[in-house]
This record gives C-alpha cells, structure tokens and sequence, in this order.
C-alpha cells in the first residue's frame, strides 16, 4: 500500500490520457501542484465533542497526528479540509493549532480539487466507485445517518 501511494506522489508525469478524458485544454482540470490527502480537522485530527467556538479546538487524536507526521516525513502532500474555512477568520485559529501540534505550515481549505487522492474523516461514507452503493463494514461509526434507500 505505501508502495502505491508513494507512486502517486512520484514527481514524473503520469500519462494524463489513461485517467481522464482528453479534453482540448486539460490545464484547468489537472492540479498543477500535485496530489495529496485531505485529513478532517474536528473529530479526526482533533478531539470535537460540541461546538465552543472558532478558536476553540480539541486535543490531538494521537494516532491521527501521528500518522500525518508520518505522511509529511515520507513527502506525501496534506491539507487540513473543514467547515472552519468556509470563513476567511476561521483558518488562522487552524493554523496555530496545527503549528503547537508540531506540524509544519499545511493547508487549510474546505475545498476538494482533482488533486485529492482520500480523505480522512469522522463523518464520510465510502462509496464504491460508479455504482452509488456505500460500503457498510458494519461498525456504528461508520454507518450512515440518512437513509440509504434501495442498494439495488
């Protein structure tokens, strides 16, 4: 698995055409600052129990800080993806809580690009690709809350 993340991230070009479909100008849908992973801030990389305020967040999950820090020091590229930056004034509290963390300057956006290869987060349901069926592995945290309706 690592292997093939750390292909992802290579620095030689990968042949476009195999992935997507060939456009006449692919420059506005190809990230020209390359792949990365999207970890959630509150409830993922930070404990979140109820809304306090902007500047407040929660203490470090260990293990998800743990493996950001990883991720950085094998050269793989992440953004911190949460609600908190829908609002300009929401970043910077982001930002110190990350640098007392001891994470270098990351990211901060609520925005997914073509760049976006996962993303981590408390509240996601896996998809399986192309067939709109979610992947139910059976633990509460990550069974849907809305209905799934008809899997057929």
């Amino acid at each position: 698995m690592l292997n093939f993340i750390k292909n992802i991230f290579r620095k030689e070009p990968t042949p476009q055409e195999e992935y997507l479909p060939l456009e006449e100008d692919q420059t506005d849908s190809i990230p020209q600052d390359g792949p990365w992973i999207g970890v959630d801030l509150d409830g993922t990389l930070a404990k979140h129990d109820m809304w306090i305020s902007k500047t407040h967040i929660g203490k470090p999950v260990e293990p998800m800080l743990n493996r950001v820090k990883t991720w950085i020091a094998q050269g793989i590229r992440v953004k911190i993806v949460t609600a908190r930056a829908c609002k300009a004034d929401g970043i910077p509290p982001v930002k110190v809580w990350l640098r007392k963390q001891g994470l270098p300057e990351l990211e901060v956006t609520n925005e997914k690009d073509f760049g976006m290869i996962e993303l981590w987060d408390d509240r996601a349901i896996q998809v399986i690709p192309n067939t709109g069926r979610p992947v139910l592995n059976g633990t509460l945290a990550n069974r849907p809350k809305a209905p799934i309706g008809d899997l057929d």
